[in-house]
């Protein structure tokens, strides 16, 4: 059996399906930065932040990127609008300015986010990412562990490392131009995202600290949906989102089935209001439900700190593919370099949950910890200790 890549294809379906659905257009090849320099007409919706930062967007992809003109360079943000649209995308930067673009930041690892990285690394540009990227299939050229600021002559822009809707969520401050970009952690479109890093509880934490920054008048940047939000409208999505985590687990905690927890009023008038204002399949309100309670209603045991550190450990499946458990922040954390990272959660002893993934995948360990088998919702996949 091909574990490699049998646990490939589960983390690659695992990974696209969090962030929101996106279209590509046209045909593209590689194209040289330096060459035409001229202004090429685009269809790129764009707003005008400030005179040196824009957002812009494809009308057939939902992603918001952000350009920043520094004093001799460009920065860019999420630059994915579509996996053969790269071309078009800086066509439409060259329309805004001709300087070189040094610089690609992304908000998470999320292939709708970052799937342009290796079209600018190319170009020259340099991908400055949280160092959890490592544990994505990302393109990267620079790692930095909590903060990082980058000087581009007009401004200083900063970099928050947060655990909310993945591993590797970054804020990102421009305080000259008095503007936050929160990447999936905000959508203005879309239920809250919450599913795959820290849970309801860092994606608060993390909304809270997008709301410390700057001042009342703090321009606010969403990952989908509109272009350019504010802090009344972020504080709106909190309150929300409360309503919305409070509301599931109460009704959980009455033993109601998903199902019955998407019919509930409170529930379909949130569908609503996430969504800016539109009607939502059933099937899609049940697995939002259903991703919540898996990331926030899993009935973990109470395990002491050295036995969680006993399964500390490389764990290597088939000929290849290693991953290795590490105890952090009084959590187990399950990842492997370029593939995954997750946090488990013990159900006893020896079986521990995918944090975001119940009840469908699960490790149990073994053999007194020299054997783990994943179960990726499909099949046990064995892995030994080395």
């Amino acid at each position: 059996m091909n574990y490699l890549k049998t646990l490939s294809i589960f983390i690659f379906v695992t990974l696209t399906g969090a962030c929101t659905e996106a279209k590509t257009k046209g045909k593209t090849g590689l194209a040289q930065q330096t060459e035409d320099k001229k202004t090429i007409e685009s269809d790129f919706i764009q707003k005008k932040i400030t005179e040196n930062l824009y957002v812009l967007k494809s009308p057939d992809y939902n992603t918001n990127a952000g350009v920043f003109i520094g004093a001799k360079e460009i920065l860019l943000i999420d630059p994915m609008t579509g996996m053969n649209n790269h071309q078009n995308l800086l066509n439409a930067i060259k329309g805004i300015s001709a300087k070189p673009i040094k610089y690609v930041l992304n908000t998470h690892s999320h292939p709708d986010h970052n799937g342009a990285n290796a079209f600018f690394a190319d170009l020259g540009a340099m991908v400055i990412s949280h160092e959890n990227t490592k544990y994505s299939k990302g393109k990267y050229d620079v790692f930095f562990k909590d903060t990082y600021t980058i000087e581009m002559g007009n401004e200083s822009i900063q970099l928050f490392h947060s655990i909310a809707h993945t591993f590797d969520d970054v804020l990102v401050y421009f305080k000259e131009n008095n503007t936050v970009f929160m990447g999936d952690t905000y959508m203005t479109n879309s239920f809250p995202h919450f599913y795959y890093g820290g849970g309801s509880e860092g994606h608060l934490k993390n909304i809270d600290k997008a709301l410390s920054i700057g001042n009342a008048e703090t321009n606010i940047i969403p990952a989908h949906g509109k272009l350019v939000s504010n802090k009344q409208e972020l504080t709106a999505h909190r309150k929300n989102t409360v309503q919305w985590i409070n509301r599931i687990k109460k009704l959980h905690k009455e033993g109601k089935t998903i199902t019955e927890i998407a019919s509930d009023n409170q529930i379909k008038e949130l569908s609503l209001v996430f969504n800016d204002g539109k009607n939502v399949s059933e099937q899609s309100i049940q697995r939002t439900i259903n991703k919540t309670t898996a990331v926030d209603l899993v009935e973990s045991i109470g395990v002491s700190e050295n036995t969680l550190k006993s399964y500390e450990g490389k764990y290597q499946f088939g000929d290849k593919l290693v991953a290795e458990i590490v105890y952090q922040n009084e959590k187990l954390i399950f990842r492997s370099e370029g593939s995954y990272i997750y946090e488990i959660v013990p159900v006893s002893e020896t079986k521990f949950q995918l944090k975001g993934q119940f009840p469908y995948k699960h490790l149990t360990f073994e053999n007194k910890n020299q054997k783990v088998v994943f179960f990726n919702g499909k099949e046990n996949l064995n892995a030994k200790r080395i």
